[in-house]
């Protein structure tokens, strides 16, 4: 009997669809699945956008096509050409069809086993892991960038993105179209004769434009003005930098400007120096967040950040309180011999799955920096030759840079990312182990650790402590619970179920 379905490829972004790098081998790959199997293809739903965010328009189409026609399959390549965030993977689990990944072999469905399902799982959490882990060395790259005093990302107005003389680092360097007209700005404002009205027509009057060549907005000469970048300070994840750039006014012009400005407010946390360890981390049942205080000079309590406020009035709660009913939830996470083994077995196919996916990835970054450094030594011989325009020249340049940039930082990032990976896979494991055993008699910065890594939406509500466990730990719990009872139809029922899994 033929069975119908649907069929789902997917690439990260526009630059891979338009230069064919994997939809045409997916697509080919599925119909190829299909016809062996007897699945007739009703759709195929193609899209070139990251699987990182939830949103996707022929992902959403094919949701509702789904939903529209009950009783078909969903052929993909692999999991994380489907999903990897959960808001994907719910709306995928709410419709109970069969899906069916292709490169790993595997076939998920209501009737699936326990094991099968939990595979499953294990791999859209680590797949989520790995891009969360991506996306922080991508991060930590920009992050060293700026301690080096190099502008990390793309040139402000008046800057553009260049090779230092010399080698192959990327830093900023002026515009020879804008710079002189963004330090008139500065020097007009400083001098205290106008208002941001007058500059910002000022700025229409001598031609500064943004990139794209459109009028400034009074809120872009205002940012303009603000940006320590043009008096050679680099300014990244809140720590300025001494950069390595020429800058385009002094630093007395450019605190002028400040000055003229005024009205800024330096805003100060309201936490202090002591480390206390579920701060931030518990809410009232009011909603307000419950902060750490130290009474008699070593006693620590938590109440609700509203108390100041007048806005509630639960009283306070020990930490050692909060501690002994964290341990008590953590309680929960036991495991045997037999279900560590399943556990390892189940994150050890995702690595091998990453891997691949890391080689072919590093292969079409590879193949795009190539790319797009011909393209770029092809748009320098026209300019030499005058096929082009030196404004054309300019953009187009900064434009292709940029993303040379930005594909030499995912793919040092990729490199890092695995050895991250890994250990979050180690953590995890060491956490299920002994976290309950070692919880109580670690110290703060620790059992902080544990339940940041563990817990999520924890709430105190009339003397008691309500947890949820994350995802990775919940689906876990679910999965060990059923392949208990299926060895055991007497056996424990699960901790906690959630919509997601089933």
């Amino acid at each position: 009997m033929t069975v119908a379905g649907v069929a789902y490829a997917r690439v990260s972004s526009k630059e891979q669809e338009a230069e064919g790098f994997s939809i045409d081998s997916q697509v080919r790959l599925l119909r190829s699945y299909a016809a062996e199997r007897g699945i007739d293809l009703e759709q195929v739903f193609v899209e070139a956008e990251t699987a990182k965010r939830a949103g996707r328009k022929a992902f959403g189409e094919m949701v509702r096509f789904l939903a529209q026609n009950p009783g078909r399959v969903i052929l993909v390549e692999k999991v994380d050409r489907l999903y990897r965030n959960f808001a994907d993977y719910v709306k995928v689990d709410s419709l109970r069809v069969e899906l069916h990944f292709v490169k790993e072999g595997m076939v998920v469905s209501e009737s699936s086993k326990s094991q099968d399902k939990f595979m499953h799982g294990i791999r859209v959490l680590m797949a989520k892991n790995y891009v969360d882990n991506l996306s922080e060395e991508i991060r930590k790259g920009l992050d060293e960038k700026a301690a080096q005093g190099i502008y990390p990302t793309h040139a402000p107005l008046g800057y553009l993105n260049s090779y230092e003389p010399g080698t192959r680092r990327k830093i900023i360097v002026p515009d020879p179209a804008r710079a002189m007209l963004v330090k008139e700005i500065f020097e007009v404002y400083g001098s205290g004769g106008s208002s941001l009205e007058i500059l910002t027509k000022h700025a229409r009057t001598i031609g500064l434009t943004s990139k794209k060549g459109k009028p400034l907005p009074k809120s872009g000469v205002a940012q303009l003005l603000k940006h320590p970048v043009y008096c050679g300070l680099v300014r990244w994840a809140g720590k300025e930098t001494t950069g390595i750039h020429e800058p385009l006014v002094s630093r007395e012009l450019w605190e002028q400007c400040q000055a003229v400005m005024s009205g800024r407010k330096n805003n100060h946390s309201g936490y202090g120096v002591k480390d206390f360890a579920y701060r931030g981390l518990v809410r009232c049942k009011c909603g307000g967040v419950m902060t750490g205080e130290v009474k008699q000079g070593k006693f620590v309590y938590y109440h609700c950040a509203g108390r100041k406020k007048h806005i509630c009035q639960q009283p306070f709660v020990k930490e050692e309180t909060l501690t002994e009913q964290f341990a008590a939830h953590l309680s929960k996470i036991r495991l045997d011999p037999s279900d560590l083994e399943w556990l390892v077995y189940g994150m050890n196919g995702f690595e091998v799955d990453r891997n691949a996916s890391r080689d072919k990835r590093e292969a079409e970054i590879t193949s795009e920096i190539s790319s797009l450094k011909e393209r770029l030594e092809l748009l320098y011989l026209d300019k030499l030759s005058g096929d082009v325009s030196p404004a054309f020249y300019c953009e187009t340049r900064q434009k292709w840079e940029s993303l040379v940039t930005d594909l030499e930082l995912e793919l040092a990032a990729l490199d890092r990312a695995e050895s991250v990976a890994e250990w979050e896979v180690a953590r995890v494991l060491e956490l299920a182990l002994d976290a309950p055993v070692r919880f109580k008699n670690n110290n703060s910065a620790q059992r902080r650790e544990i339940v940041e890594r563990v817990c999520s939406n924890c709430r105190w509500e009339d003397g008691e402590l309500k947890v949820e466990f994350k995802e990775l730990w919940d689906l876990m719990l679910n999965a060990l619970a059923s392949k208990r009872s299926d060895a055991d139809p007497k056996g424990r029922q699960a901790a906690k179920t959630v919509d997601w899994w089933r």
